[in-house]
């Protein structure tokens, strides 16, 4: 997904007009705007139309023909900055303040397996390496740069980033997130190298169901 700073300055500020507009602005409106040719903006909206950032919608009238309004898709209003570390942090810190970080560690995992209900329909008579590939997939849409290393014994997940190392760092009871996800999907995993704990990556290797791992043992 590109961010706003990696778009072109006039596809930016085409985005930044229908973040303004959310009911949308026709191609003659985009062009008035930005100050430039319409022929200009047609350019740019077929690209932003091909990578999905913007869609047309209705036709409205206009003085010359019926023209489309445009307007942002999802994935155009993920381009824009967004901040929810801060959030993340507060409630984090409510919880340890009002329970304790065992306890914490408990609702973490239940949240990672709740996290885990999303995508447990697509393991669905996979089994062995590629139930892990499906599960590496899955990390990788949820931002890890993750690597099935198959020829191991026995096969074990890693993970080259954690998508809240700043915030597991402080907190290190965030690692029970990301193991009810895995427990919830794999059975059991141990956390067998942990960057927040100076490893150079995270690593996860299925136990199976049967076994039993302590909290507090991440």
């Amino acid at each position: 997904m590109e961010n706003l700073f990696a778009l072109r300055s006039r596809q930016a500020g085409i985005l930044g007009r229908l973040l303004q507009k959310k009911g949308g602005l026709t191609m003659d409106q985009l062009a008035r705007e930005l100050g430039i040719s319409k022929a200009a903006v047609g350019q740019h909206l077929i690209a932003l139309e091909r990578d999905g950032l913007v869609a047309r919608s209705e036709l409205v009238k206009t003085r010359g023909r019926p023209s489309h309004l445009y307007v942002l898709t999802e994935s155009g209003l993920h381009v824009f900055p967004k901040h929810y570390d801060w959030f993340a942090r507060l409630l984090l810190e409510h919880y340890l303040k009002s329970f304790g970080s065992e306890s914490t560690q408990k609702i973490l995992y239940q949240l990672g397996q709740k996290l885990a209900e999303n995508f447990s329909a697509r393991l669905a008579g996979k089994k062995d390496n590629e139930r892990l590939q499906e599960v590496v997939a899955i990390m990788s849409e949820l931002g890890y740069e993750a690597e099935l290393v198959a020829d191991a014994d026995p096969p074990f997940i890693r993970a080259f980033n954690c998508i809240y190392h700043h915030l597991a760092k402080e907190n290190p009871e965030v690692c029970f997130l990301d193991l009810g996800l895995l427990d919830a999907l794999l059975g059991r995993v141990e956390h067998r190298e942990c960057m927040v704990r100076g490893g150079l990556c995270c690593a996860f290797c299925p136990l199976g169901s049967n076994t039993r791992r302590a909290f507090g043992c991440a």
